[in-house]
């Protein structure tokens, strides 16, 4: 059993020491003129991965060392046992082919990132799905692959030797009892299973740095490996499709067409104003309604709701932040089938990205979390994002958001600074995108505790949240306050009549109880409020109580900023401009509501329920029968969103 305690030390030891020179070469030829803290950060990092994956690979070992003192061998003074035999055979051929699989993979990880830049991800998959022969090719022409395979089986022999010398070696008696021994076996396991708690084996959390070489080089390429498999065997997009381009024509002729075209805006051309647009974490109606002078839960913001336009009969696409953020910016009602799968370097045309770079807009993406939420940052980036500023990069630039460190970012108003800082240094026009997280448990992060008297909220609003009421208050207030200040200082600028600024909630308040009588649709609300100058609002329709969701956001940004351009809106139009298409005028969650003037539409029911008035969502118990283009509108919506994704994909039939 020590014998088994030390092959399991030796070899944990050798493995760990090829994984640190690996990043060790990788750093040196691949990482120039870095922080010696930030190559500190890399190994730590990877040191921690190393520890994780080696644990599971010897999980065997561990078992066998657990079961060893039940079997009355001379294992320990080591003798010639059938059992020892066994378990010298079974270890050797195991480390054999772990050493080599190990060895395998460093080799891999360092030709693959001097290749494509990045660690080992879905891409590697390639040389399995596309032309296997011309790729294998390349391989043994471009690269030593005779050489590296003699160290390959070198390295391999060298473990299986080094294993049997362990095994065989004469070590003395011990005079722990068995039980003992037994006892510290399981001491010693349950230490290594430790190691694989704090942090789940999903690349996001292992993102770290604002330089994506440090982050890659620290990946663990037996992990990236996983990561890739994982997400190779979640990839069913070109598998499943069975829609024809012919059904796309059908659906459009039974909702509305795809494209539409913007009016001609002659000032917009003129002036080419900057374009933000803010998605807030889990800004909801649904908590907003109860905000009053007693207790604001807007802080500074309450100021510009009243000023500026506010639409409230608004609901989000989705009921989740990537969701929300992949309907919103790319059209997509896929999410993670797109990031994290072969698709994630593919370029969507017709996205608000696209439209903008083409207008000569440069393309930013800011926010006060982290870059790699399910590889958002790589395919937003891959889709036209020129600059990405995450959590990483604003504690770079901010040393004092350190202090408000949390697990998914930093506070919002670091974001809200650098987003400033941008607009009033760029003699570029600039679109922003940027995500607020504050917003999000586990509400630990510092913030002015001043903005909320909780002794004048009534108890019967606090019993409204399943948990961390004070909480969420706190932080929705604080991230409505910050927003609030970054219009303070917009309205006050050089730039304040160039600038038009949309914001939104990307769902809503979760932990908040929901009146299904009276809030089948006024659940999922979220506002919807602009930031427009004055010149820019000459000609506009206004009608606080239109209807709306998120698709009808970007028909609104183009209305008021491009000129004449033709976009793709799965039913979106201006909330500004004149209704033109009565089949435009609804809103869509695609949790399966959809509202129009009319009533609320249920996807799962054969009712609908009108309002309780035209100023609200909320509606009332009295039902009315949907007629026939109602009651197949969610599924037929539903067919048409994912067509057009096949189709910019290129996977119709």
């Amino acid at each position: 059993m020590r014998k088994i305690f030390i092959q399991i030390l030796v070899f944990y030891s050798l493995f760990l020491l090829v994984f640190s020179a690996m990043r060790f070469v990788m750093s040196y030829y691949f990482i120039s003129n870095q922080a010696y803290e930030e190559l500190a950060k890399m190994f730590l990092a990877g040191l921690r991965m190393d520890l994780k994956t080696l644990t599971y690979i010897f999980l065997p070992l561990l078992l066998a060392m657990l079961l060893s003192p039940l079997f009355k061998s001379k294992l320990a003074r080591g003798g010639d046992s059938f059992v020892i035999r066994i378990y010298t055979f079974a270890s050797s051929l195991y480390l054999a082919i772990t050493s080599f699989l190990v060895l395998l993979f460093v080799f891999i990880n360092f030709y693959y990132y001097q290749m494509y830049k990045n660690k080992i991800d879905i891409f590697i998959f390639g040389l399995k799905d596309d032309d296997t022969a011309a790729i294998l090719s390349i391989i043994f022409r471009d690269y030593p692959v005779l050489f590296l395979t003699f160290l390959l089986f070198a390295f391999s022999i060298f473990c299986v030797f080094l294993n049997r010398v362990i095994l065989k070696a004469k070590i003395k008696k011990t005079s722990l009892k068995t039980s003992t021994i037994f006892v510290l076996n399981v001491c010693l396991i349950c230490l290594c299973f430790a190691s694989l708690r704090g942090h789940n084996l999903r690349y996001d959390y292992y993102q770290f740095s604002s330089n994506k070489a440090i982050n890659e080089l620290s990946t663990n390429p037996l992990l990236a490996f996983y990561w890739a498999l994982k997400n190779y065997n979640k990839d069913t997009l070109s598998k499943q499709i069975s829609m024809t381009k012919e059904q796309g024509v059908i659906l459009q002729e039974q909702l509305f067409p795809l494209f539409q075209k913007s009016p001609k805006n002659d000032l917009a051309k003129e002036i080419k104003p900057h374009v933000y647009f803010n998605l807030m974490e889990s800004f909801g109606l649904n908590v907003l309604e109860f905000s009053n002078e007693k207790y604001n839960f807007l802080g500074h913001l309450d100021k510009h709701f009243k000023e500026d336009f506010v639409f409230k009969r608004f609901l989000s696409s989705t009921n989740g932040t990537l969701n929300s953020m992949m309907s919103l910016f790319f059209i997509s009602p896929l999410t993670k089938e797109l990031t994290t799968s072969k698709f994630s370097l593919t370029k969507l045309d017709f996205t608000p990205l696209q439209l903008y770079k083409q207008a000569g807009y440069k393309i930013v993406f800011v926010t006060s979390g982290k870059k790699d939420l399910y590889n958002f940052g790589e395919f937003a980036q891959a889709n036209g994002v020129e600059l990405f500023i995450d959590a990483n990069v604003l504690l770079q630039e901010y040393p004092q958001a350190k202090e408000t460190i949390h697990r998914y970012g930093v506070a919002d108003e670091f974001m809200y600074q650098k987003i400033f800082e941008l607009l009033k240094d760029s003699k570029q026009p600039l679109f922003i995108m940027s995500l607020s997280v504050s917003n999000h448990p586990p509400f630990t992060h510092k913030i002015n505790e001043d903005l909320l008297d909780f002794e004048k909220i009534s108890k019967d609003l606090l019993n409204k949240f399943s948990n961390q009421a004070h909480n969420t208050l706190k932080y929705y207030t604080y991230a409505n306050d910050e927003f609030g200040q970054f219009l303070d200082a917009v309205k006050t600028s050089s730039f304040k009549d160039r600038i038009i600024i949309a914001t939104t909630g990307d769902h809503r308040v979760r932990n908040f109880d929901i009146d299904f009588d009276r809030e089948k649709a006024f659940a999922y609300s979220v506002p919807f409020y602009l930031y427009i100058p004055k010149d820019f609002q000459k000609g506009l329709y206004v009608d606080k109580n239109r209807i709306g969701s998120h698709k009808d956001i970007f028909p609104t940004l183009y209305h008021l900023s491009l000129s004449e351009v033709e976009f793709l809106s799965l039913g979106g139009r201006s909330m500004l401009q004149a209704p033109m298409n009565p089949k435009l005028e609804f809103g869509f969650n695609d949790s399966g509501v959809f509202i129009d003037e009319n009533g609320i539409y249920l996807a799962k029911s054969p009712k609908a329920y009108f309002y309780e008035n035209n100023t609200t969502l909320k509606n009332t118990q009295q039902d009315f029968e949907p007629d026939e283009y109602h009651q197949n509108f969610f599924k037929l919506y539903t067919e048409l969103s994912l067509w057009q994704l096949y189709w910019r994909l290129n996977l119709l039939h």
